[in-house]
């Protein structure tokens, strides 16, 4: 249990790091990977969701989190969802979404001194991360 928590605290530091870069400013970067499951393996992510259509109404803060398992648990303004996440080859992660019957992916990109979450399916930003804590933070 605390190797796995000195795992989490090293990827965000890394990650904090490469952020806090002053010639990252302007740039956007697609996380991939080990960087991807790093960033959200065992970790509550609570972004910032843009409003919009369905499920993001009229957007807020939501706690998302990724189980070391697999799973996947979201309490988004208009809803809860369930399901199991993936690592993806042209996208850095897909869901699949049992309330929705259907997948969902994700591009999480670097980008200054924040990470954003963009939906594929939809073309657009989804929201900023504005934290992130280990283990199921919200009771997912």
């Amino acid at each position: 249990m605390f190797k796995t928590f000195q795992k989490h605290i090293l990827v965000l530091a890394v990650l904090a790091a490469g952020l806090s870069t002053g010639s990252a400013a302007d740039k956007s970067e697609r996380l991939a990977g080990k960087q991807v499951e790093g960033y959200l393996q065992g970790n509550t992510v609570y972004i910032d969701v843009l409003p919009g259509d369905g499920a993001f109404g009229k957007g807020g803060l939501s706690p998302f989190y990724y189980g070391h398992d697999g799973t996947f648990a979201a309490d988004l303004p208009a809803r809860k969802i369930t399901g199991t996440w993936r690592l993806s080859a042209d996208s850095s992660y897909c869901i699949d979404v049992v309330e929705a019957g259907r997948t969902f992916c994700t591009n999480v990109y670097k980008k200054g001194s924040g990470i954003e979450h963009h939906s594929v399916g939809l073309g657009r930003l989804m929201g900023s991360v504005v934290r992130i804590v280990p283990g199921n933070d919200a009771d997912l």
